[in-house]
């Protein structure tokens, strides 16, 4: 269990257990995920939600611990993973189909030997599922040593996950070719959200806050 505090010596314990992306996503999300707390990386395909989670996750291995990857539509990509820094020796992944993946989260939960529990849950328009499905697994949260990270396309509408979502803010084109994009992510209404810029081969260029660019310009 983890003791309640206020003040510094709670924000002491809470970076402790944070996991952070390494990217200007960490001051949008109070400095990265934490350990017993749940959240969402919400938005369409392609936009640059998962790259940030397998960040987070190599994030989590670089802090000595392990990560579980569930997988219910099986589309884990390995080579996306290492470019992103994740060691496939101490990643797990589950091929939980649909209705067994809140049993493989919970399960993975409640394991002393996982520092964050990642779920694709794909986009439920195309056999992935939605985030309301992983309900039976938000119990196991709290007071688990894993931070639980669900990417879906689409938000939940019955379970109260803090969610961050990623929408694509511009194309890059050239020659009538697309060759990158940019997204920001941040909470629902929120005035402060992380700039990112991918280019066509997949390199993250991390532009910071909205915030901090705004105080650059003045």
């Amino acid at each position: 269990m983890h003791a309640v505090g206020r003040g510094d010596a709670s924000e002491r314990h809470r970076s402790e257990l944070v996991i952070a992306t390494g990217t200007s996503l960490d001051r949008v999300i109070a400095g990265g995920l934490a350990a017993g707390e749940p959240v969402a990386f919400v938005g369409p395909a392609s936009v640059g939600k998962l790259t940030l989670a397998l960040r987070a996750a190599a994030s989590a291995q670089s802090q000595g611990g392990m990560v579980a990857w569930i997988d219910p539509t099986a589309s884990f990509d390995p080579l996306a993973a290492e470019r992103n820094g994740v060691d496939l020796e101490r990643l797990v992944v589950v091929r939980a189909p649909g209705d067994a993946t809140a049993l493989a989260t919970a399960a993975a939960l409640r394991s002393e030997g996982f520092r964050l529990v990642a779920v694709d849950a794909g986009d439920p328009g195309l056999a992935g599922i939605r985030v309301d499905d992983l309900a039976p697994a938000l119990a196991a949260v709290r007071g688990s040593p894993a931070a639980l990270l669900v990417v879906s396309g689409a938000r939940g509408s019955r379970v109260a996950i803090p969610t961050y979502v990623f929408e694509r803010v511009g194309w890059e084109r050239r020659f009538e070719r697309t060759i990158g994009w940019s997204f920001a992510v941040g909470r629902p209404f929120a005035s402060d959200r992380a700039l990112f810029s991918v280019s066509a081969d997949g390199a993250l260029v991390d532009l910071g806050t909205s915030a901090g660019l705004a105080e650059v310009a003045v």
